[in-house]
């Protein structure tokens, strides 16, 4: 796992998991009465892909999960009365959130429709730069070609995790070229990897200094910032808060050359919750998700804000949003079972 995933899920099995379940709260079972089941039908010739099928409840908690056939056959079973939604999503067609009023067994067939405009819209960029900041033609005619090749196998290496491999190719082009931008950023990435702290931050502000108008070196020196708070937190709060204390001056810097830099607000909220000021965690946080709604991740560390308030719903929310938008997430069992544990606990505080 990488990068702010990563984070998050480290941040949010470190509190969920210090949560006392009373053994006395049970969630009441209800007798079976009913089963949705039908057909997807995909208008394509020889469509026989296998997909997913949600069954939710008020639109966003998720009450099971199924694979549908090569038929588009899907079933669910166990369900007491109630309103459900069948929920579909495939690329290429319009998201399905089919209502069902269950009060017995129930066939509901679906017909995916074509998006109205098949376009593809493209990742969004967390890194904090702008676009065509770095431009491997304009780089080509200031730095020998082997520079600029080296630094695309360098790239590669980084992909497969061979970081000590990618070290060795970037200090040898840093040595024949130290203004080259990129090259010191990746090269403070790596060491940030292999746990270099100091070089990794020597690193990422000769390239802020080099690039002056990008956000993104600031970016990454709060993110290091962050990661070396968590690594020395067996040092004491007043060492761990010094180093919070550089991740929040880094990512100020940042907003403020990148005012929608999305991961840059996120970062201020993880920092702020390391911090133990929830409030403006909460409103860093919740800003990520407006610049980015796919920033899935700042919903875990939003849950975990929502968790040391006390509030036990909007914890629900988050992670029942994030189970929503991520449903072949790799982390969705751990995050269905930390659920489980949160909907214990608030309800053993109703039966006090």
């Amino acid at each position: 796992m990488k990068g702010p995933a990563r984070l998050a899920i480290l941040l949010l099995t470190a509190t969920l998991f210090l949560i006392p379940i009373s053994a006395a709260a049970q969630v009441r079972t209800q007798p079976v009465t009913a089963t949705i089941s039908g057909r997807v039908i995909v208008p394509m010739a020889n469509f026989q892909d296998i997909f997913e099928v949600l069954l939710v409840q008020n639109l966003e908690q998720p009450v099971q999960a199924t694979v549908a056939d090569s038929q588009g056959r899907y079933r669910f079973t166990g369900l007491t009365r109630g309103t459900y939604y069948v929920v579909v999503k495939l690329d290429g067609f319009q998201d399905v959130r089919q209502r069902v009023d269950v009060a017995g067994d129930m066939t509901v067939n679906i017909i995916m429709d074509f998006q109205e405009e098949r376009t593809v819209k493209p990742p969004t960029d967390f890194s904090g730069e702008e676009l065509g900041v770095v431009d491997v033609a304009e780089l080509s005619r200031t730095y020998p070609p082997r520079l600029i090749e080296a630094l695309k196998a360098v790239e590669k290496d980084i992909q497969v995790t061979n970081y000590a491999k990618a070290l060795l190719a970037l200090e040898e082009i840093i040595h024949d070229a130290p203004d080259l931008y990129p090259a010191q950023r990746i090269i403070g990435m790596v060491y940030q990897k292999l746990g270099r702290y100091r070089d990794a931050e020597s690193a990422y502000k000769t390239a802020a200094d080099l690039r002056p108008t990008s956000a993104a070196p600031l970016i990454n020196l709060g993110s290091l910032y962050i990661e070396e708070a968590q690594a020395n937190e067996s040092k004491g709060s007043a060492v761990v808060r010094g180093i919070l204390n550089e991740a929040l001056a880094s990512l100020n810097e940042a907003v403020k050359l990148k005012p929608d830099a999305s991961f840059a607000y996120y970062l201020l909220g993880v920092t702020y919750y390391k911090s133990a000021f929830y409030e403006e965690a909460e409103d860093h946080l919740k800003h990520a998700l407006d610049l980015a709604p796919d920033l899935f991740d700042a919903r875990l560390a939003l849950a975990n804000v929502y968790l040391k308030m006390l509030e036990w719903s909007n914890v629900i929310i988050q992670l029942d949003r994030y189970l929503l938008d991520n449903p072949k997430s790799p982390v969705r069992d751990q995050v269905l079972a930390m659920r489980s544990k949160v909907v214990a606990r608030s309800q053993a505080n109703l039966h006090r």
